[in-house]
């Protein structure tokens, strides 16, 4: 349990026997060993161990997946602001209240109407009232079918504003996303994102324009409603002030605290998303390792699960404390108002005091309501705050720079490293020192090294996956500072490890942006001896491709890769480790492909085995982020010391 401080223990129980107890049931903390017998290996929970040796280092310095920030205090109002904009602006704004007020207007003037008739039923005789019952009732039923229809329009008005706004915040953050760094990707797991994309844009999807729209109405109920008891019971409303002044300081008071707890559930539930998401992922890895990980996995999302609950069950209790006072509020303020019929009944008509007391019956409700939609209206605003959080992500550097390049740059593919230094983060070392080496066009370049030594990071520097750290990077003599992101890596191929392939057609892989013609794609195809796999399949190119490329094998998904890269001619190209995870035939084939298919363009290795690299014209040697080899696989073997004959040596290629 150490470095856990969110796991409280008891005293008496962290001994060093680790006796059962009361508490055990409720231990949340990972734990991989158990001092119990066999029969208790059925238990959700493995029990504590205090003299298990296990360490949670989650604060330590330097760690990838930084926590999540959550806001404090009132929302700002600059996200209303952006909300009201998103909406449509002051424009929109004036038409919903001019919509809202003729919507009242009907309803108060219908019950008036309604008052009138009934007084008019005390004042005139009966034939004279029934002969204008007719009138009367006409007009009440026009006032009240025209209320109708303001209130369907008003509804629809607010929700198609609502949604309007939706559109345009999910087109924000996704336009931003699209374009955040990778370093954005690296320390926000996708739990995370994923609560943005869900969470918080179902808030706003439904939530916001629920409670705008129930908020505003309840507030032109209360202001009609008050306004027309003002006008009739005059001064004696001046005893409704003390009892409105305790009522807005108490939904001050309460909004605070409601706000804070629906920030914490939303920050709470990432982390049960994210560890859903990767347990889901991993379920075979985690089984492979046992039953003792999969109980570890069962208490983190017991624990995660947990976390949100309480914040759920903080946000109920505080409702309730608010609900509480509100109520006693409002029977004074019924009081005050009979009380104030009652002393001014020789000066009032019964339809008047009727409808003076339904209002007051039916708006101090609307009283509580006001708040409680307030701060949940405010608190729901949490949604577009933290989908504007991620709609301002830094973008990388501009995907194109107009005049930067000719249109048919790199012609050759020379590539030049000049002093290049690169590191992950600003505050991260640097994890390749001064490399400085020029690779000719058309040249066949290996590049190995022990693991960590800074061989795929070249990679990541080279596609400007992360800015260089200093120095500089050189194709074709311009330097990769000054061009766009996305056209570097359109000019770039590259072969990874493990290729990914998205759902949709195999079409839309290879061809993504429809540029080739059935043959050209066909001829790769062929080239990389996948032309009978797509032809024996129902559909051929227009065959579906499952997530992640799942109906297909690992080398397949290789050599569809490499007939990607084909059909894009490009001058330089990138193999990181493709070779690692596939059969020594699909290997050979690769290779044929390399050495005919790309014989004149710059072709960079990065080797896991070595001999995919050994028939390279050089050999560039990576040591804890240094380059300290750089020759032909000849020479270096030649020299009969150094990391790449150790690394041959070790391999058993110099038997």
């Amino acid at each position: 349990l150490k470095a856990r401080p969110s796991v409280a223990i008891d005293d008496d129980l962290a001994t060093d026997d680790a006796a059962a107890g009361p508490h055990h049931d409720l231990l949340l903390t990972p734990s991989l060993s158990s001092p119990y017998p066999t029969e208790f290996d059925g238990l959700v929970f493995t029990p504590f161990d205090a003299t298990a040796d296990m360490v949670y280092d989650e604060v330590a310095d330097g760690r990838l997946v930084q926590d999540e920030e959550r806001s404090h205090g009132r929302v700002s109002s600059a996200v209303f602001r952006n909300y009201l904009r998103q909406i449509g602006g002051w424009p929109m704004a004036v038409y919903l209240v001019v919509v809202l007020s003729l919507w009242q207007g009907l309803s108060i003037g219908s019950d008036l109407w309604l008052s009138r008739w009934s007084a008019a039923a005390e004042a005139e005789s009966h034939d004279a009232f029934v002969a204008q019952a007719r009138w009367y009732l006409s007009v009440y039923a026009a006032l009240a079918f025209a209320g109708v229809v303001m209130t369907v329009f008003r509804t629809l008005s607010i929700y198609i504003a609502g949604l309007k706004a939706s559109r345009r915040l999910f087109e924000d953050m996704t336009k931003a996303l699209l374009r955040a760094p990778m370093s954005f990707f690296d320390t926000n797991p996708l739990g995370r994102i994923l609560n943005r994309y869900s969470g918080d844009m179902s808030t706003v999807d439904q939530q916001i324009p629920s409670s705008l729209s129930a908020m505003l109405a309840n507030i032109f109920i209360v202001g009609f409603s008050l306004a027309t008891t003002v006008l009739v019971v005059r001064w004696l409303a001046l005893l409704l002030l003390p009892l409105l002044f305790w009522y807005l300081r108490v939904g001050q008071f309460y909004i605070q605290p409601a706000r804070e707890m629906e920030r914490v559930g939303k920050t709470a539930r990432s982390p049960m998303l994210n560890l859903i998401s990767e347990a889901i992922e991993g379920a075979l890895v985690i089984r492979a390792f046992g039953p003792k990980q999969v109980r570890r996995f069962q208490r983190l999302h017991h624990h995660n699960v947990d976390g949100s609950s309480r914040a759920t069950w903080a946000s109920q209790v505080v409702t309730q404390w608010f609900s509480l006072r509100i109520q006693l509020i409002s029977a004074h303020m019924i009081l005050v108002v009979a009380l104030a019929l009652v002393l001014m009944r020789a000066y009032l008509g019964a339809g008047l005091v009727g409808l003076v007391l339904n209002y007051a019956l039916t708006v101090l409700p609307q009283l509580e309501n006001i708040v409680r939609i307030w701060s949940s209206l405010e608190t729901a605003m949490v949604g577009p705050e933290r989908l504007a959080e991620y709609a301002n992500v830094p973008s990388e550097a501009p995907r194109v720079v107009p005049g930067a390049v000719a249109h048919d740059w790199p012609a050759s593919g020379r590539l030049t490293f000049r002093n290049m230094s690169f590191r992950y983060k600003a505050t991260d070392p640097l994890v390749l020192k001064d490399v400085s080496v020029d690779i000719a066009s058309g040249e066949k370049v290996g590049i190995v090294g022990r693991t960590g030594a800074g061989k795929s990071s070249l990679t990541m520097a080279l596609f400007r996956i992360n800015e260089v750290a200093g120095g500089a990077i050189e194709l074709d003599g311009v330097d990769t500072k000054s061009v766009g992101v996305k056209t570097l890596r359109e000019s770039i191929a590259i072969i990874p490890q493990n290729p990914v392939l998205f759902k949709g057609s195999l079409r839309g892989y290879l061809d993504p942006f429809g540029a080739f013609a059935d043959a050209q794609l066909w001829a790769a195809l062929t080239k990389v001896q996948m032309h009978a796999r797509v032809a024996g399949v129902e559909g051929q190119l227009e065959s579906a491709v499952e997530e992640n490329g799942e109906n297909f094998s690992v080398g397949e998904r290789q050599m569809l890769c490499m007939a990607r890269a084909l059909l894009r001619n490009a001058r330089v190209v990138v193999m990181d480790e493709a070779t690692a995870a596939i059969d020594h035939e699909t290997d050979q084939t690769l290779q044929r492909v390399i050495r005919t298919e790309f014989a004149a363009s710059t072709v960079l290795t990065i080797a896991h085995r070595l001999d995919t690299v050994l028939d390279c014209d050089r050999i560039l040697v990576f040591d804890q982020g240094r380059l300290v080899q750089c020759d032909s696989p000849q020479t270096l073997i030649a020299a009969g010391d150094g990391i790449f004959y150790d690394l041959c040596n070790e391999g058993g290629y110099l038997d």
